[in-house]
């Protein structure tokens, strides 16, 4: 997924931020990416914006996941 405006994330931020959500687990968290599972899914989460989704069936559920986590980060 890549949003339609460049993103510049802080990682420390996103940390916390996707910490304090019930919905979303950070499994590792670096200065670069932020891999989190939601539900079943599991999301690589970039410092530019881009987020690789895996374990979703279909298009239109990797852009749900993707909408949750960007409500929650930005």
């Amino acid at each position: 997924v890549r949003t339609k405006r460049e993103l510049f994330l802080n990682m420390n931020e996103v940390k916390r931020r996707l910490e304090k959500s019930e919905k979303h687990k950070i499994v590792i968290h670096t200065p670069h990416i932020v891999i989190l599972k939601s539900g079943k899914a599991e999301t690589t989460l970039s410092r530019d914006g881009r987020m690789l989704i895996k374990r979703v069936s279909n298009e239109a559920e990797a852009t749900e996941v993707a909408h949750q986590i960007l409500r929650i980060i930005l």
